[in-house]
């Protein structure tokens, strides 16, 4: 047999095996083109039982139907594969390894030659090849076929794999099936507690309200330390409720309800006008980049000003001294809003956390319920965009950059709402 011939054969079957997904296709190939390849009579792979006694045959070429009902073969009679050796039988009618010699006479086999498949290092079976005259394989010969068994080996390994991957698939889709609706009714208790808890807590702050204003009687220093003290508590209570309120809200897809063609440009205007008071009274210079003019965008308006509301807060209440500084931006496809600040920064080790649930970074001393940053990247990607954090940042050796992206309105959409 050429070697150019050789080449061409496990080129096709190695193809064959890289783009097909079925194992049958690919071992099919393999009987068939090692029976053509060698000139045999035909050829078979026989796997191993699950109890490792006998093996049977799986996938042939050229042999009839009555010889492959002749039964199982059992390991004892090619012991020698079984431990990974190459056996050839030059006389099957005379060999006592072969376990069915009539019948082997009657296909009109002569000469076998058995090699082990084995694709992890363990035997799963054997590729034989048959001929119809006394044959003696050469070095070569075998050298070649047992590279086709290789290949063989490898296709069943892959259907082994794919057949643990569907299995592990379809309870892996169960099991994410009930986390789904664990977590949704999950949501539903948050929703329901926190709306709960809200109501009486308000009430409780307006009373406090109207005893710190004197309408129920004057109070000596201690009973105002004392009250003011509890409504900041409550405050922070009722921030904490808000924010539990507002995940099951994301989480459940409102925001897309909420959503219309909106002006960016308007949204960060305005919530950087109301901002602007608290820089002051911080000491803080509030910058303003907005370029004349902004492509729209869907969005849901409130949600957006929390954002961006979220952002320029932190921003503010983390700078000591110096400038906060917001930029809009028109990019290719998106509308980029930078939040840059002159504060305190963010520890490197705290920044892959920084949007997780409850997460403060480590230098903050300021209370809050670890919340408005998750909230933020939730509200973000429920509008299809990104948000990222730099500590420090290009062009700065202190402070903080958040950028959030957002999609433009198509052109198609944008037409319509024009």
């Amino acid at each position: 047999m050429e070697s150019e011939y050789r080449y061409k054969t496990l080129y096709a079957i190695a193809r064959e095996l890289t783009s097909s997904l079925s194992a049958d296709k690919v071992l099919n190939t393999i009987v068939e083109s090692v029976t053509k390849a060698v000139n045999a009579k035909g050829c078979s792979l026989m796997l191993l039982t699950s109890d490792r006694k006998q093996l049977v045959h799986t996938i042939s070429y050229g042999l009839s139907k009555s010889y492959l009902r002749k039964g199982p073969i059992k390991p004892s009679v090619i012991d020698e594969v079984l431990k990974g050796s190459i056996v050839a039988i030059l006389d099957a009618a005379q060999d006592s390894r072969v376990q069915y010699k009539e019948r082997a006479m009657s296909e009109g086999i002569a000469s076998m030659l058995s090699i082990p498949l084995k694709p992890d290092g363990e035997i799963m079976g054997i590729m034989r090849v048959y001929t119809s005259k006394p044959y003696q394989f050469s070095p070569e010969e075998i050298d070649f076929l047992s590279s086709i068994a290789n290949l063989g080996a490898i296709a069943l390994g892959k259907a082994r794999i794919h057949e643990a991957l569907g299995e592990s698939l379809e309870q892996y889709s169960i099991e994410l099936s009930r986390l789904e609706e664990d977590k949704d009714r999950f949501l539903r208790f948050l929703g329901i507690a926190a709306h709960d808890l809200k109501a009486p807590l308000s009430a409780i702050q307006g009373f406090l309200w109207v005893m710190l204003r004197g309408f129920t009687g004057e109070l000596n220093d201690k009973q105002r330390n004392m009250i003011e003290r509890s409504s900041r508590r409550i405050d922070e209570l009722l921030n904490l409720i808000s924010d539990l309120l507002d995940i099951p809200r994301i989480e459940t897809g409102q925001i897309v309800q909420e959503m219309e063609v909106i002006s960016l440009r308007r949204v960060v205007k305005d919530c950087c006008t109301d901002l602007r008071e608290q820089a002051k009274q911080s000491g803080i210079k509030l910058k303003v980049e907005l370029p004349p003019a902004l492509p729209k965008i869907r969005g849901s308006i409130p949600r957006l000003q929390q954002v961006i509301n979220n952002l320029v807060h932190n921003a503010i209440s983390y700078t000591p001294e110096g400038m906060v500084t917001v930029r809009v931006m028109e990019q290719e496809n998106e509308v980029q809003i930078e939040v840059m600040d002159t504060g305190i920064g963010i520890p490197a080790e705290d920044l892959p956390q920084l949007f997780n649930d409850f997460f403060r970074a480590s230098n903050v001393e300021m209370k809050g319920t670890g919340l408005g940053l998750s909230i933020t990247k939730r509200i973000v990607e429920a509008h299809g965009g990104t948000i990222r954090v730099e500590s420090p940042y290009a062009g700065s050796v202190v402070g903080s950059k958040f950028t959030v992206t957002l999609p433009k309105l198509y052109e198609t959409e944008r037409r319509k709402h024009s």
